[in-house]
């Protein structure tokens, strides 16, 4: 990046948007002066100085440059890649509305933060960033959030001229989160994104999610895939993450250990960022490579207690333990905080929370110590906990997903089942998906009970559905359930497929875990298929997706004599039987999974 002075950048960005509105609403100057100089100006600058210095996973003490880790990541497409900041760019003007889905710890977060601040650098757009999660338990809608942004002053014709702004297409709205939403919001919430895009087609919007929240559905939107690291790759970020160490020969060795062909088999640990920075901060204490994903989290927390401060630039010192609690204690206190805070939905937390959290728990386990001095712990001392401004969080959220799928582990039998089957309801009422790195931390840890009680039962659940013996209306009955539908693109005259998806049921976090994407896994994409629709859709309306192209959303459900012929030719006319044989062999595989560990314990404890 060219060095830049901040202010000048910002000036100049608003300046380049704000004169041809000036131009054409004169008679609103002296309003949209105040917008773009006052509002726009103050929300931008706080944003910039918050995004442009920042604290990772490796550097959690200190705020550093932020092009000074960030590693971009590979997004992709069905028919495009795009590995830099200039495909980027071209993506986000060209196709306006994308989403971007990827893992826990996949980068999305600071691809979007990386997208805020070139905005600023490049001067093409003014970005709004919207941590989407913050409209949880609230009661405005979404327009009004971003009103509050734009217009913090009030003014008297604010409605007025917001419409005129917006009209006009001078943004990208950063939607950050999509799988954070409270499910209980999902519907209100979703609708107002999509209103907001209709109604202001002109800016660009990008939506970030984990997978499995369904944001992959959303109309007018392209999606986008995070991609893993390559080898190339894994070997530059590394480098970058060594940009402010001294010890620059751990370099060498640790990239070393990754490229063992004895390591082969974790290489997948290694194509996600986050597990890689774990990697790389635990080395100095754990250079071997953890076979399961929990030990990585274990790792980090016993390197945060132990050799606290071995990867900072500034040299080998320990923090001062104020609240005296020894690691197991400190354990103790994580696991039952985070569990409290997951389960409410709660990725965030405010002084008074982590308080009121902190002191509850201390007080049921006697422990003897001052609150603010085990914030002090946690947040400075082995630093678990990271303060920005006056909101705390862990590094990631998957640590939180850690501490909590240990804690439920540590619970006896009871408990477990009273958690699983009642408290992991609670969870879907407090996220639309993204949930799938919590699932396998508690099937690694926790596998029987995990299997016993929560994920078997849900799959029985559905078995259990009453099901006609006519096979088309059982068919129509799995499309209804599911919502099932196909999304035809049209182009000119040309038609295509866009995608299909469905409603949010318990049943999807099986196919989640066991990567099956789709209820309809035989679909057959085939033009020929396309061709057989072509009369029925001419008299069909098709919305405008705000650039050539329109869609029309084909639910299998209705229609269904009209369109067998294309239900035969696509193969989704076998869709019930396929999918209901699928859970049926699922479960019976996980039952024998249950089976055999239950054989294999009996066995060592009468050895």
């Amino acid at each position: 990046m060219e060095p830049i002075t901040t202010s000048v950048a910002i000036t100049t960005i608003l300046s380049t948007f704000k004169e041809p509105i000036l131009k054409k609403f004169n008679d609103l100057s002296d309003e949209i002066n105040q917008i773009f100089n006052n509002s726009l100006n103050n929300y931008v600058s706080n944003y910039y100085n918050k995004f442009s210095h920042t604290k990772t996973f490796i550097y959690r003490d200190e705020k550093i440059d932020f092009y000074e880790v960030f590693y971009p990541v590979t997004i992709k497409s069905n028919s495009k890649i795009c590995a830099n900041s200039d495909d980027l760019k071209k993506i986000i003007f060209e196709e306006k509305f994308i989403t971007i889905i990827g893992a826990a710890g996949s980068g999305k977060s600071m691809l979007m933060k990386h997208i805020f601040l070139s905005c600023i650098h490049q001067f093409y757009t003014i970005p709004i960033f919207v941590e989407l999660r913050n409209l949880n338990g609230s009661d405005i809608t979404i327009l009004e959030y971003i009103s509050n942004i734009i217009t913090k002053n009030r003014l008297a014709k604010t409605e007025k001229i917001l419409e005129k702004i917006l009209v006009e297409g001078n943004f990208v709205f950063l939607l950050d989160g999509y799988d954070e939403i409270f499910s209980d919001n999902k519907n209100k919430i979703t609708n107002e994104i999509e209103e907001l895009v209709d109604l202001y087609p002109n800016n660009a919007f990008v939506i970030t999610s984990r997978p499995g929240a369904n944001a992959e559905s959303l109309q007018r939107f392209n999606n986008y895939f995070v991609q893993p690291l390559d080898k190339k790759q894994i070997n530059e970020f590394v480098n970058k993450q060594f940009n402010n160490h001294e010890n620059k020969e751990s370099i060498g060795k640790i990239i070393s250990v990754i490229e063992k062909p004895a390591n082969a088999d974790y290489m997948e640990y290694f194509t996600n960022p986050l597990l890689l920075s774990m990697f790389i901060f635990t080395f100095g204490s754990h250079p071997e490579i953890p076979k399961q994903k929990s030990k990585f989290y274990w790792n980090v927390f016993d390197t945060l207690c132990t050799k606290h401060d071995t990867f900072t630039k500034k040299g080998f010192w320990l923090h001062e333990r104020k609240s005296k609690l020894k690691n197991e204690e400190l354990e103790v206190v994580l696991k039952w905080f985070s569990y409290i805070s997951l389960f409410k939905g709660n990725y965030n937390f405010d002084l008074e929370y982590l308080q009121e959290t902190l002191k509850a728990i201390i007080e049921k386990f006697k422990f003897e110590c001052e609150i603010d001095n085990l914030i002090y712990d946690l947040t400075v001392s082995i630093s678990l906990l990271i303060q920005d401004g006056t909101e705390y969080s862990f590094p990631h959220k998957s640590l939180q997903e850690y501490f909590t799928s240990i804690l439920i582990k540590s619970l006896d039998n009871d408990q477990k089942e009273e958690i699983y089957k009642n408290k992991f309801k609670l969870l879907g009422h407090k996220t639309i998906g993204g949930n799938q790195n919590f699932l396998n931390l508690c099937y690694e840890v926790d596998k029987a009970s995990f299997l016993k009680n929560f994920l078997i039962p849900i799959g029985e659940d559905y078995l259990a559905l009453e099901k006609s013996k006519d096979h088309d209306v059982r068919l129509k009955s799995f499309f209804e359930y599911f919502n099932v539908r196909v999304t035809i693109v049209k182009n000119k005259e040309d038609l295509r497929f866009g995608g299909h998806g469905h409603r949010v049921h318990s049943i999807h976090v099986l196919n989640e875990f066991f990567n099956r994407g789709l209820v309809s896994s035989n679909f057959n994409r085939n033009i020929e298929c396309l061709n057989l629709l072509k009369d029925f859709l001419k008299n069909k309306e098709f919305v405008d997706r705000g650039n050539q192209d329109s869609y029309f959303e084909l639910h299998l459900n209705k229609n269904f004599e009209e369109i067998k012929a294309f239900l035969i030719c696509t193969e989704l006319i076998n869709s019930e039987s396929d999918y209901t044989n699928f859970i049926r062999d699922k479960i019976s595989e996980l039952k024998k999974q249950i089976e055999e560990e239950t054989i294999s314990t009996k066995e060592l404890l009468n050895y």
